[in-house]
């Protein structure tokens, strides 16, 4: 018999003979029925049964086979920063780790594609020319190094 199922019929048992003793109770102040055993004998034998269930009860409990559960690792998306192979605007995008990662530049509009290889270079603060606005680019070294100013749009080349 499974153990579950043994719980529950303890359990049953236990609510019948709880209602047998308040039977045997009402019985005892009202009716005066003989019912074999005085109301006393009942309570001892209650008290025993339900001390032998209760043992009962805690060896399934302790026998039962404990669930593995699995661990799941939850992962957060990292922010990563990207150079834009058109206009060389630097923007962060969010890395959920599956290559190849598409993107779409927010200065330019193209998209482009992280397949996971690291490009050599350094991120560099520019103020634009025309408009003032500060704005970074990713320079990998390569010159002439045109960029775009995400702000007005005025191209520059860097030398």
């Amino acid at each position: 018999m499974e153990r579950d199922n043994l719980a529950k019929i303890i359990v049953a048992i236990s609510i019948l003979y709880f209602m047998w003793l308040i039977f045997v109770v009402s019985n005892e102040m009202y009716f005066k029925i003989n019912l074999l055993l005085s109301l006393k004998i009942w309570s001892i034998i209650g008290i025993v049964v339900y001390a032998l269930l209760f043992i009962i009860e805690i060896i399934i409990y302790k026998s039962k086979p404990k669930k593995e559960s699995k661990e799941i690792k939850i992962v957060s998306e990292a922010l990563k920063k990207v150079a834009c192979n058109n206009c060389n605007t630097t923007f962060t995008i969010s890395d959920t780790g599956v290559r190849p990662l598409k993107y779409t530049c927010p200065n330019c509009g193209k998209e482009g594609v992280l397949k996971g290889r690291v490009i050599k270079g350094r991120i560099k603060e520019i103020s634009c020319s025309y408009c003032k606005n500060k704005f970074e680019i990713f320079d990998s070294g390569q010159r002439p190094l045109s960029y775009m100013c995400p702000n007005c749009h005025f191209e520059e080349v860097l030398q």
